[in-house]
C-alpha cells in the first residue's frame, strides 16, 4: 500500500470517518531487454539509455553471465564491466534487472554444481545488493540451456537454493521465478508441485506469439492466475521479461513464386480471392503474417474459422491457406482433405506440412504443439516430403536453388537453406508432380517448392514450399502495432511489469529473426515501435490506474485514468476491422492512432481495426 495513503487511511479510521481504498495503479511498469552487460553494447549503455528514457522506459533486463565474470575456473573474478556498467545505468538513473545465468564449462548444468553455483550468486548478490532490488534466477529453464531434458522439479530445488542464498544477503531483496519460453504449463506446475512457490517473489513468463497475435495472451494469464490459485500463490506479482515479435524481413520467394504457379491450374492471382483460415475465437491465427508479406496481390483475402472449411465453396474460393506454417489443428484435417477433393487449391507457404498438430482448449488459448506422425495425413494428400533425418542419401543442407525447368526465367530465387525436399511417391494415376523451385548437393537433387496436380479421387492441387520461417515475419509497420495491444492486454490481465525483447536489433543477417526484435535499428535509429512505445507510455504513464479491459465480440477495449485524473480509452481488434456501435459519454479531447497520429473523433459507429486507437477524455465508452 502506498505509505501516504495508509497514514491518511489511518486518521479517517481513527476520527470515524469513511473512506475508501484508493485505486490500483501501476508502479514503473515498462521495461525492455537489452544486451547492455555484455561487449556488443555496453559502450553505448549510456546513449542506450537516454533512448529509453525518451520512451519512457525505467527498467532494463540483462544477463550478469556466470562465464563474464569467472572466466576460467581458477582465475581470478572480474566485475569491472558490471561496474562499469551500473555507474552508467546510476548516472542516467536506469533500473537494471540482471538475470543470473548460464552454466560454465566447468560446472554443467549449473544445477549439478549447486556449490560452484552458490559461490557464483554470493559473490554477484552481495556486490551489487545496495543497488539491485530485483534478481531473475536463469532465463528459460524449461530449454536445454538449463540442462538436457530440463523439468520444473529440478528447477524447484535449484530455484531454493539460489532464493535461500539471495535472502540470506538479504530477505528484502525480490527473487524472480526464471521467464519461461512461452507459458509451458506442465513445466511450471511440475516446479510448483515441487514447492517452487515458496521460493520466488515474482511469477514471470515469456509468451512469444511471433506466429499470432496479442490477443492469445488473455486465455494464458487466465490459466496460469488459475494454475496460481491452486497452489495458493495468486497474491504474487506476475512480470512478462520477454515478448516481441521480430522485423526480419525473409525473402520474397512465395510472393514471387505464387503468380506462375497458379497459372499453371488456370487461375490468376489479381482475379481470384484466397482465403486464411483465422479463427480468433479458437486461438488459431498462424496466417496472418503470411497474408500480410504474401498474399497482397490476390484479388480477395477472405478470413474464415476453422468450422468454415467444411463450408467453403471452392467455385468461389479456390485457394485455401489452411496454415502459415507446420502446424494444424489434426481434428479438422479431414475437412482440408474435403476441400481438396472437390477441386480446391491448398496452399501450404513454409515448412513441413501438418508436421505438428497444433492443440487447442477452446477458448482462445493455445496448449501445444505435438508433432505426430504426419505421413498418413500427406498420403490422403498425395504429396510427401523427404529429410536427412527420414532417407538415407539426402543432403542436411543443400548448397543451390533454382527454378525448376517448367519456371526459368519466371523468377528469381534469393538462397535460403530449406533442407527438406518434396517427392512424387504418394501420387496416384491422374496425379501430377511438378516442381518448382529445384535444389540439391552432393549429386541429390531435389524441389523445395512445387505443386501437386490432383485428377485421381482427388481433383484439386497443393502447393506447397518447404523453406520454413514464413510466417514469422513481422513487417515495421505491424510491430508497432502489436506493441502497444501487447502492454495493455498483458496490464489489464494481471501483469505489473512487461520488458518488450528487445531494445536494438543487432542487424547481422536479413532473415535472422534474432537479429531483429529491438523497436530501435541497430544504428539506434527508432523503428516505428519505438514512437508506439512512446505514445503508450505517455497516455498510460506510471501511477495510471490498472488497466480494464471489456471485449465485445472481437473488438477490445481497454481503459484506465491517469494520475491527472484524464481518461484513456484504447479500442482495436486482433485482424480484421469490425463496425461497433458505441456510446460515448463526455468530451473526447482527442483520438490518435498507436503513433499519436490524430484521427476522426468516433460517433455512434466505430470501424475498429489491429490499428488501435485512443481516445482521451470521455467519462464513459460503452460498446454494443
Amino acid at each position: 500500500m502506498n505509505r501516504r495513503f495508509g497514514w491518511i487511511s489511518a486518521v479517517a479510521a481513527a476520527a470515524g470517518l469513511s473512506l475508501s481504498a484508493a485505486p490500483a495503479v501501476l508502479e514503473e511498469p515498462y521495461g525492455i531487454c537489452a544486451h547492455v552487460s555484455r561487449d556488443v553494447e555496453r559502450p553505448i549503455a549510456a546513449q542506450e539509455f537516454d533512448s529509453m528514457r525518451e520512451a519512457g522506459i525505467t527498467h532494463v533486463r540483462t544477463d550478469f553471465d556466470w562465464g563474464m565474470v569467472h572466466r576460467r575456473q581458477n582465475a581470478l573474478w572480474t566485475f569491472g564491466h558490471l561496474d562499469d556498467l551500473m555507474k552508467t545505468a546510476a548516472r542516467k538513473k536506469m533500473n537494471i534487472l540482471p538475470i543470473l545465468d548460464y552454466s560454465v564449462p566447468w560446472a554443467s548444468p549449473a544445477w549439478k554444481h549447486p556449490e560452484a553455483w552458490r559461490e557464483y550468486v554470493n559473490k554477484i548478490v552481495s556486490r551489487y545488493a545496495g543497488q539491485l532490488r530485483y534478481w531473475e534466477v536463469w532465463n528459460e529453464q524449461n530449454l536445454n540451456s538449463f540442462g538436457p531434458e530440463p523439468d520444473g522439479k529440478t528447477y524447484a530445488a535449484f530455484l531454493k537454493r539460489t532464493w535461500e542464498e539471495i535472502k540470506k544477503i538479504d530477505p528484502k531483496l525480490t527473487v524472480l521465478y526464471g521467464g519461461t519460453s512461452g507459458v509451458p504449463y506442465e513445466f511450471i506446475e511440475e516446479s510448483f508441485a515441487a514447492g517452487a512457490g515458496a521460493w520466488f517473489d515474482v511469477m514471470n513468463i515469456h509468451p512469444y506469439f511471433s506466429k499470432d497475435v496479442p490477443e492469445r495472451l488473455v486465455p494464458q494469464l487466465a490459466r496460469l492466475k488459475e494454475l496460481m490459485n491452486q497452489y495458493k500463490i495468486a497474491d504474487k506479482p506476475i512480470w512478462i521479461t520477454e515478448i516481441g515479435w521480430p522485423t526480419a524481413q525473409g525473402t520474397s520467394l512465395v510472393s514471387d513464386v505464387l503468380p506462375h504457379a497458379l497459372e499453371q491450374i488456370g487461375l490468376r492471382v489479381a482475379e481470384t480471392p484466397v482465403v486464411i483460415v483465422d479463427d480468433n475465437r479458437r486461438g488459431f491465427s498462424h496466417g496472418i503474417n503470411v497474408a500480410i508479406r504474401h498474399l497482397k496481390s490476390f484479388r480477395e483475402v477472405k478470413h474464415i474459422d476453422l468450422d468454415d472449411i467444411a463450408r467453403l465453396d471452392v467455385y468461389r474460393y479456390p485457394v485455401l491457406m489452411p496454415t502459415g506454417g507446420e502446424d494444424f489443428p489434426v481434428e479438422y484435417f479431414p475437412e482440408v482433405v474435403k476441400y481438396v477433393k472437390r477441386g480446391g487449391t491448398l496452399l501450404l507457404p513454409s515448412g513441413l506440412p501438418f508436421y505438428y498438430d497444433h492443440s487447442l482448449d477452446g477458448n482462445g488459448a493455445f496448449v501445444k504443439l505435438i508433432q505426430h506422425d504426419s505421413r498418413p495425413l500427406l498420403t490422403s494428400l498425395h504429396i510427401g516430403w523427404d529429410a536427412w533425418w527420414t532417407r538415407d542419401g539426402i543432403p542436411r543442407e543443400e548448397t543451390y536453388q533454382k527454378p525448376a525447368a517448367v519456371f526459368e526465367g519466371k523468377f528469381k530465387v534469393e538462397f535460403a537453406p530449406a533442407s527438406r525436399f518434396l517427392h512424387d511417391r504418394n501420387l496416384k494415376p491422374g496425379d501430377t508432380f511438378l516442381p518448382i523451385v529445384e535444389a540439391g548437393a552432393d549429386g541429390y537433387r531435389g524441389a523445395v517448392a512445387a505443386l501437386y496436380k490432383l485428377n485421381s479421387d482427388l481433383k484439386g492441387n497443393v502447393i506447397v514450399f518447404t523453406r520454413r520461417g514464413e510466417n514469422e515475419y513481422t513487417p515495421e509497420e505491424r510491430q508497432a502495432e502489436l506493441l502497444p495491444r501487447a502492454y495493455l492486454l498483458a496490464f489489464s490481465n494481471g501483469v505489473s511489469r512487461c520488458f518488450w525483447y528487445n531494445f536494438r536489433s543487432g542487424e547481422w543477417a536479413r532473415d535472422d529473426h534474432e537479429a531483429h526484435f529491438g523497436i530501435v535499428r541497430k544504428n539506434l535509429e527508432p523503428k516505428p515501435a519505438f514512437r508506439a512505445y512512446q505514445v503508450l507510455s505517455n497516455l498510460c504513464p506510471s501511477g495510471s490506474t490498472i488497466p480494464v479491459m471489456t471485449r465485445r465480440g472481437n473488438v477490445y477495449m481497454v481503459h484506465w485514468v491517469r494520475p491527472d485524473g484524464e481518461k484513456v480509452w484504447a479500442i482495436w481488434t486482433p485482424t480484421l476491422p469490425e463496425t461497433v456501435s458505441l456510446t460515448i459519454s463526455g468530451t473526447v479531447t482527442a483520438a490518435v492512432n498507436h503513433l499519436g497520429e490524430k484521427q476522426a473523433i468516433p460517433q455512434n459507429t466505430l470501424t475498429a481495426s489491429p490499428v488501435l486507437l485512443y481516445l482521451r477524455g470521455p467519462e464513459r465508452v460503452v460498446l454494443h
